[in-house]
């Protein structure tokens, strides 16, 4: 399965898609990512699915599973930089 790197932290709250951010390298996976797209954020399991791409720049958005959870890695409402996403 592929893997991006988020690079800047973004909040993660419960229920709300959160930004993924991505370096020059990564952003040319955007191209290949399709809504609906089940995602793992690494540290922590958490699963959501990609809701939104930005294929002219460098970020796409994941809402979490269920609206009583999150899309977070090992830091509790939010998905810090340097967390790696699985889709």
């Amino acid at each position: 399965m592929p893997t991006v790197t988020n690079q800047v932290a973004a909040p993660a709250l419960r229920g709300q898609g959160v930004r993924v951010t991505l370096n020059a390298a990564d952003s040319a996976n955007l191209a290949t990512m399709v809504l609906g797209t089940v995602c793992t954020a690494s540290g922590s399991s958490k699963t959501g699915t990609i809701v939104s791409i930005d294929t002219l720049g460098n970020s796409f958005e994941v809402s979490p599973i269920s609206p009583a959870t999150r899309f977070d890695g090992t830091a509790v409402g939010q998905l810090a930089a340097a967390v790696t996403v699985t889709y």
